[in-house]
C-alpha cells in the first residue's frame, strides 16, 4: 500500500515565510532559489571537474534505522558513478553532511541569501549528494532547517513533534544533532491511524530551485527520487545556537569518550 493513502500533500505556501517561522510550521516555497547560479551550474560532472581527488566518506544504506556502515571513495569516482543510469542491484551509497563550500570555497559565489532568515541568524551549511532511492530515516533535527534543492528531485515525509514519542517509537541510537525513530514514517502512519484525524502526516516533492523550511523537532524522512544534490542550512539565533552547542558538545564528549552509546550511533561503524 502506498504512503499516499496516509499522507496529505504539503501545499506551496501562500503565507509570508516569516509566518512559518513564527508558527513553527513547515513551508515549501516553489522556485525561491531558482535564480541561484548553483541551480543551473552544480551538476555532478561540474563538481567532479573541480577536483576529483578528495576522499569522501559515504554512508551505506539507511544509518538511522540500520547498523551504521561507511565506505570511502574519491569524490570524482563517486560522482561519475551517480551520473550513470542506475541499476536495481546498485548499493545505495550516500554522501551526507559534506562540507562542499569548505572543499570548494569559490562555490559560495553561486549562492544567494534566503530572504526569510532572521537577522543575526547563525547558519551551518552542508550538502547531501546521493543516488535515486537513497534514504535518510525518520528523525528530528535540533535546529531549524532550510533545505534548498539544487539538482534532481527529493521527497520529504513529515509529521509534527510528539508523533513518534506518543507511539513509543523513539530510538536509543545516538546522533549528536538529531533524535531518531526506530520505525519508518510509513509504518508509523499506518499504526497511528493517519487519515482519520488522529495524526498529521505530510509529503512534499522538491524540484530544483525549491526551498523547504523544516522547523526544529518536526519529524521527517527523506528519499531521493533521482540522483540529487541538496543544500541544507541549519540555523538559529546566536543565543539559541550557543546554548544548544554547549549541550551537544557535552553529550558528544561523553560519547566520544566511550561513556555514552558506544557502538550504537550514526557517527561510528556498528560493532560486529
Amino acid at each position: 500500500m502506498t504512503y499516499y493513502a496516509y499522507f496529505r500533500p504539503l501545499p506551496p505556501s501562500d503565507r509570508n515565510p516569516a509566518e512559518h517561522l513564527r508558527r513553527r510550521t513547515p513551508g515549501v516555497f516553489r522556485g525561491m532559489a531558482a535564480h541561484w547560479p548553483a541551480v543551473s551550474t552544480w551538476t555532478l560532472a561540474y563538481i567532479a571537474s573541480l577536483d576529483p581527488s578528495p576522499l569522501v566518506r559515504l554512508v551505506r544504506g539507511n544509518r538511522e534505522n540500520t547498523p551504521t556502515a561507511f565506505t570511502w571513495s574519491e569524490l570524482g569516482t563517486y560522482l561519475h558513478h551517480l551520473s550513470e543510469p542506475p541499476r536495481a542491484d546498485d548499493e545505495l551509497l550516500y554522501l551526507k553532511e559534506f562540507d562542499l563550500l569548505r572543499q570548494f570555497p569559490a562555490l559560495r559565489d553561486d549562492l544567494k541569501d534566503i530572504p526569510f532568515l532572521p537577522r543575526g541568524t547563525v547558519t551551518s551549511s552542508s550538502v547531501w549528494i546521493g543516488p535515486a532511492r537513497a534514504r535518510t530515516g525518520l528523525h528530528q533535527d535540533l535546529l531549524d532547517n532550510c533545505a534548498v534543492q539544487i539538482a534532481g528531485r527529493k521527497r520529504f515525509l513529515l509529521t509534527p513533534p510528539g508523533t513518534v514519542e506518543r507511539a513509543g517509537a523513539l530510538s536509543t541510537k545516538y546522533d549528536a544533532w538529531a533524535r531518531l525513530s526506530r520505525v519508518g514514517i510509513e509504518e508509523l502512519a499506518v499504526g497511528r491511524g493517519a487519515g482519520t484525524g488522529d495524526e498529521d502526516f505530510y509529503f512534499v516533492e522538491l524540484e530544483p530551485g525549491d526551498v523547504l523550511y523544516v522547523p526544529a523537532r518536526w519529524w521527517h524522512e527523506v528519499v531521493n527520487l533521482d540522483a540529487s544534490i541538496l543544500l541544507s542550512g541549519f540555523f538559529g539565533s546566536r543565543s539559541h545556537v550557543a546554548r544548544l552547542w554547549t549541550q551537544v558538545r557535552l553529550r558528544d564528549t561523553l560519547h566520544r569518550s566511550r561513556l555514552l552509546k558506544e557502538g550504537d550511533c550514526t557517527c561510528h561503524p556498528a560493532r560486529r
